[in-house]
């Protein structure tokens, strides 16, 4: 039997949500629940010191740990095995990236496989003894995909760039959805980071360091020049865009806390080599992000509030609602 439903990459976005629920599950077990020192795994939770409290909360969450870890790997295995189809048919990758106005849709792609790094060291390991004991000797195969992932990012931007400058492109067309190149920047900044806190071999981490920054740099660039223009744009226009793309409005959020973790990893790190305290400079930076997509959440609830009332409940599904999960 056939599936009806064309491939595209957007479908990546599914995979990338599920991964990113493992990754809250996993997160806040982790702090939550007592454990032995390093990351939390199944085996290492001490589970004669748990509050009945912490049981009822325990157990929910690795049952939710345990189901979207499976999902987010069975759909990436999945839309992987149907990535090379696409490149073969005419209308498929060539196409969709000669489009100024839809190719920024290629990065779901980095994106959900930047998330499978990270849900390969924490969830998975929480389940998988051999992979949270060995996660030292997996830090090289991690930074390597981690320079895998860094440049093909960079490739797909610099093709994206390229037709943006080219020919006439009306960039009032573009809308939040614009964002996905400074999202996936995003999450390859927060693979690298990862490597970064990892790992106890300094020449690994040295190259991760440099690769994390570079991939801030123009992230970051990226979604403050993005940001001020759409902000213009709509401002000027005196409307907001039509009621499909209007959850990408909540692409920010996520994108500030990559950022701002990502930046506290690395000043972690650096506190290691330098004479003065960056424990202040680490807080501000993680209080920060939060304090902006916990402003920037309640700002865009309130200014898509008719979406919500009028359009939401009866619409058919659009890929920009992931920007909700």
């Amino acid at each position: 039997m056939k599936l009806r439903i064309a491939f595209h990459p957007l479908q990546f976005q599914a995979s990338l949500a599920a991964g990113g629920v493992a990754l809250m599950a996993f997160n806040y077990l982790q702090f939550a629940i007592p454990h032995q020192d390093g990351l939390i795994t199944l085996s290492n939770i001490r589970w004669d010191t748990l509050t009945g409290d912490q049981r009822w909360i325990g157990i929910p969450l690795i049952a939710i740990l345990l189901a979207f870890t499976l999902v987010h790997f069975l759909l990436t295995a999945f839309f992987t095995w149907r990535l090379p189809s696409w490149f073969t048919v005419p209308a498929g990758y060539r196409g969709f990236m000669a489009d100024p106005y839809k190719n920024v849709g290629i990065f779901p792609i980095v994106a959900s496989l930047s998330m499978t790094a990270n849900v390969f060291w924490g969830p998975l390991g929480f389940f998988v003894p051999q992979v949270s004991s060995n996660l030292q000797a997996l830090m090289l195969p991690s930074l390597v995909f981690f320079g895998l992932l860094w440049l093909l990012l960079f490739f797909l931007e610099f093709k994206v760039v390229k037709t943006w400058l080219a020919g006439e492109v009306d960039k009032t067309k573009f809308n939040f959805v614009w964002l996905l190149d400074a999202f996936a920047f995003g999450l390859v900044s927060l693979t690298g980071s990862g490597v970064v806190a990892i790992t106890t071999n300094r020449t690994i981490a040295v190259l991760a360091v440099v690769g994390t920054i570079m991939t801030l740099i123009v992230g970051l660039s990226l979604l403050l020049y993005k940001l001020v223009r759409l902000a213009a744009h709509h401002i000027r226009a005196g409307k907001l865009p039509d009621n499909p793309v209007l959850p990408a409005f909540f692409l920010v959020v996520p994108i500030a806390c990559l950022f701002g973790l990502s930046i506290y990893r690395l000043a972690k790190y650096a506190q290691l080599y330098v004479a003065f305290d960056l424990g202040a400079t680490q807080s501000v930076v993680v209080v920060a992000s939060y304090a902006i997509t916990i402003v920037w959440g309640m700002a865009a609830v309130y200014l898509i509030r008719g979406y919500f009332k009028s359009y939401f409940v009866k619409s058919q599904f659009a890929p920009t609602q992931w920007g909700f999960v």
